[in-house]
C-alpha cells in the first residue's frame, strides 16, 4: 500500500519480494500521485510473480500442486496457505499425482469434490473448490496452464447456513465477568471498543498506541492483494484507561497482549482456540467467538445511528456490502419496531376531532 512522504509530497509505493534464500527483498519507487503509485505496485507485484514462475513445469497434477503451493507459502497469511495446502493434500490422494493437467475434466474435480461433501460438508467442498478455482486461475496467468478452468463447472454444493452468532450486551458482560484475569478483561473491551479481528490485537504492539492522539493502528492482510496494510482508527476514553493499566503489565515486552509460560517467559498470543468457548461455559451462555464480537461492534454503531461508510472504515472492510452484512438488530424481537406502528386509540382521537 502506497504511503505519502509527508517531507517532498511523494507517494511512496511498495512491493516486498521472497528471495530463494528466505530473505525479503523491498522494492519502492517514488511517484508524485497516488493512482501511479498504485498502479506502480500492481505491475511490479505481476513482474515478480511472473519471474518466480519463469520455467516453471506445470505437466503434471504434482507439478501444479508444487508450484501453486510455493507461490501461496510467499503470499498468503499462513492459515489461507494451510487451507489451500489440505485441498491439494485431498486432491492429490483422489487423483494421480502424476495425472497430465491437460488431461483433467470437470467430472475429475466433481467426483472428488462429492466426495469431500459426503465425507466432510458441503461447506467444506465449496471451500476446497474456491481454493482449486484460484489456484487453476493462477496457473493459467503465471505458469501456462490450459486456459479453459474445468474446476468452474463443478456446481456449488448445497451447503447449512451457519451464520456467526453475534451475542447480546448481556452476553457479552456475563463472559467479560467471568474472565479470571485484569489482561483477559483488557482484551475483551479492546475487541468489544474496536472491532478488531482476533489475530490484529494479538499482533497488536505499543508502538501501535498513540496516547496522545488517541489512536490504535491495526494490521491486516485479509484483502485482495494479500499485503500487509494498516490503519489508524480513534480509540475512546475508557479504552485508553484500560490501556493505560495493562502497560503497567506488559509495556516493556512489545506486544499489548502476552501470556507467560511456566517458566516465566512472555510470549505473544497465536491463536487461544478454546479460550472464549471456556468462557462461555462458565459464563453459562450461549457459545460465541471472536468474531461473534466484531458483529456485535458493527451493530452497536448501527443502533446509534452512525451513518454505514463511517463503520466500513472502522472495520477496514474494501467493500461497503460486506460491511453491511455485519449489521445485527440488537432488538431481535422487534418491540421497538412495532411500537411505532399506528394504534386503535388513533383513529378515536380522529374521530372526536383531536388530530
Amino acid at each position: 500500500m502506497p504511503y505519502k512522504d509527508r517531507r517532498t509530497g511523494q507517494w511512496i509505493g511498495q512491493v516486498k519480494e521472497t528471495l530463494p534464500n528466505g530473505k525479503v527483498k523491498k522494492h519502492c519507487a517514488r511517484l508524485p500521485k497516488l493512482g501511479m503509485a498504485k498502479a506502480w505496485e500492481r505491475e511490479k507485484q505481476k513482474e515478480i510473480d511472473e519471474q518466480f514462475t519463469k520455467g516453471m513445469s506445470t505437466d503434471s497434477l504434482i507439478d501444479w500442486a508444487n508450484a501453486y503451493l510455493s507461490f501461496s507459502k510467499k503470499k498468503h497469511v499462513k492459515k489461507t496457505y494451510e487451507e489451500k495446502r489440505l485441498a491439494f493434500k485431498l486432491l492429490l490422494k483422489a487423483i494421480d499425482p502424476a495425472y497430465p493437467l491437460k488431461m483433467l475434466q470437470p467430472r475429475h474435480f466433481l467426483s472428488h469434490l462429492e466426495t469431500q461433501m459426503e465425507g466432510r460438508s458441503g461447506n467444506a467442498a465449496n471451500k476446497d473448490r474456491k481454493n482449486l478455482v484460484a489456484a487453476w486461475n493462477w496457473g493459467i496467468q503465471f505458469a501456462g496452464m490450459p486456459e479453459k478452468n474445468p474446476i468452474i463447472k463443478v456446481p456449488r454444493f448445497a451447503t447449512e447456513k451457519d451464520e456467526r452468532r453475534v451475542p447480546t450486551m448481556d452476553e457479552f458482560w456475563k463472559v467479560y465477568k467471568a474472565t479470571t484475569t485484569e489482561q483477559d478483561k483488557h482484551m475483551l473491551f479492546c475487541y468489544l471498543h474496536t472491532g478488531a479481528r482476533r489475530d490484529e490485537l494479538f499482533r497488536l504492539m505499543w508502538k501501535d498506541v498513540d496516547f496522545d492522539k488517541k489512536l490504535i493502528r491495526l494490521y491486516t492482510r485479509k484483502n485482495k492483494s494479500g499485503q500487509w496494510k494498516n490503519a489508524w482508527l480513534p480509540i475512546s476514553d475508557e479504552l485508553l484507561i484500560m490501556l493505560r493499566k495493562q502497560r503497567m503489565v506488559t509495556g516493556l515486552l512489545g506486544n499489548v497482549f502476552m501470556w507467560r509460560t511456566e517458566d516465566g517467559q512472555w510470549l505473544p498470543y497465536l491463536y487461544r482456540q478454546h479460550w472464549m468457548k471456556r468462557l462461555c461455559k462458565r459464563a453459562k451462555v450461549e457459545k460465541f467467538g471472536f468474531h461473534g464480537i466484531r458483529h456485535l461492534f458493527a451493530s452497536i454503531l448501527a443502533a446509534k445511528g452512525v451513518v454505514l461508510v463511517e463503520i466500513q472504515r472502522m472495520l477496514r472492510h474494501e467493500s461497503i456490502n460486506t460491511t453491511a452484512r455485519y449489521i445485527h438488530s440488537l432488538n431481535p424481537e422487534g418491540r421497538e419496531v412495532v411500537g411505532v406502528l399506528p394504534r386503535l386509540e388513533d383513529q378515536k382521537r380522529v374521530a372526536e376531532g383531536e388530530v
